[in-house]
């Protein structure tokens, strides 16, 4: 655990400057946005204001962020001091009081003393409320960099708001008013229907006229980010059936939207992730990637895939890396905490078999090993190219069967 996070008591002095002018207005002239459907996206969020009555920056710590972003060493020390939780609940917020309390401050503090960045990444900021790990879709290259930009500048959140939804690909959804697509997006699977509502209010009182989106919307009967329902489970069973795999949970969410564009594009459709008419159509006649008469991913190699930007294959570079290194100097945790993507192992289908084989594998060897360090360094290294290449492999093999259609 870490000494205390000057970062956080920083944060906790810095005052917020009034915007000296309105960046939301300009950006929905230039992008053709609904300046009124913004707002009431930012008044749903903070009742759009910058900061508190001391003029600190709005925040609120979340458990089970922090839980998912602490180094797997780290979570059952959170959940003790009451700071993580593996799954959200209303529970998680007791104690904090309205936005602008010191508890906030507090929790974020604590959070702090167990892993600074971490707990930085899992509260969201400022007017629009967005969360520290989506400091990139914002601009920043590091997540202090952008806490201290939202917590100095109210034009630095609006502009934070604006890249975000742009970055996140929302535009052509905020250009058709469709509510329920930005609010999936912006708020996530789990009060659609909630926030939903709550922004529709807002606009109405700010502009004196309903917003009836199924009504007035092209996007109305269509399949769209922010659907739910068994329609949507049956049609996500029909994305998988066709090789475009997705968990059938009912919600048309970020990944199902990838599959459906993923589709668009192999059929020559439009690739706007909505399933209209031509794409409905088209779905109910498409032949499975697999049963195609050529299939371009027979001959597929690990380093197409590294060609192509895999992440998965470059996590498992640096843990080949890694391995080596650990086998030539030594230091097997140095891995665990260079790879940042700690969940990579538990993404790849059948790996815990394999990790499983190699540690019964490896139990003779160890036991022949006995005290001897430096071979227990090298048997630990060579466990880690093991893994390495068995997630490359998996990898492959799932491109190969259209398991992962990136």
């Amino acid at each position: 655990m870490s000494s205390a996070s000057p970062i956080v008591q920083q944060l906790r002095h810095f005052k917020v400057s009034v915007a000296s002018s309105d960046i939301i207005s300009k950006v929905s002239q230039e992008q053709g946005f609904d300046e009124y459907l913004l707002r009431a996206l930012l008044i749903v969020e903070s009742k759009e204001a910058a900061c508190d009555d001391q003029g600190r920056i709005h925040l609120l710590p979340e458990k089970h962020i922090f839980w998912r972003k602490l180094p797997s060493q780290l979570r059952s020390t959170a959940v003790t001091m009451g700071l993580a939780t593996r799954k959200w609940s209303k529970g998680n917020y007791k104690g904090l009081g309205k936005a602008g309390s010191d508890a906030r401050w507090d929790r974020l503090e604590r959070m702090a003393l167990v892993d600074e960045t971490a707990a930085l990444l899992s509260a969201s900021y400022a007017k629009p409320q967005i969360m520290g790990f989506n400091y990139k879709l914002c601009g920043y290259h590091s997540v202090k960099s952008f806490v201290i930009a939202l917590a100095s500048e109210e034009a630095a959140q609006d502009k934070a708001f604006v890249d975000y939804l742009l970055n996140s690909g929302l535009a052509e959804d905020i250009r058709a008013k469709d509510v329920r697509a930005i609010v999936r997006r912006y708020n996530g699977a789990g009060q659609v229907d909630y926030y939903s509502r709550k922004v529709l209010r807002v606009y109405a009182k700010l502009t004196g006229e309903p917003l009836r989106l199924e009504e007035t919307s092209k996007r109305a009967g269509m399949l769209r980010l922010g659907a739910s329902g068994e329609p949507i489970k049956d049609f996500q069973h029909r994305l998988s059936d066709l090789g475009y795999h997705v968990n059938p949970d009912g919600d048309f969410g970020d990944a199902t939207r990838r599959a459906v564009v993923a589709f668009q594009v192999d059929h020559g459709l439009k690739p706007d992730g909505l399933v209209g008419p031509k794409t409905a159509a088209m779905m109910k006649r498409a032949v499975p990637l697999s049963e195609k008469t050529t299939n371009p991913r027979q001959n597929l190699k690990v380093k197409d895939l590294r060609a192509k930007g895999s992440q998965t294959v470059k996590q498992a570079d640096r843990m080949t890396v890694l391995g080596g290194g650990v086998v030539a100097v030594g230091g097997v945790a140095e891995v665990a905490e260079q790879v940042s993507d700690s969940s990579i192992l538990d993404n790849l289908t059948g790996l815990q078999d394999v990790i499983w084989t190699l540690n019964s594998s490896l139990s003779p060897l160890l036991d022949l090993i006995g005290s001897n360090k430096w071979l227990m360094v090298a048997a630990g290294g060579a466990a880690v190219l093991y893994v390495a290449y068995q997630i490359k492999q998996r990898r492959l093999l799932d491109a190969k069967s259209w398991r992962h259609v990136g």
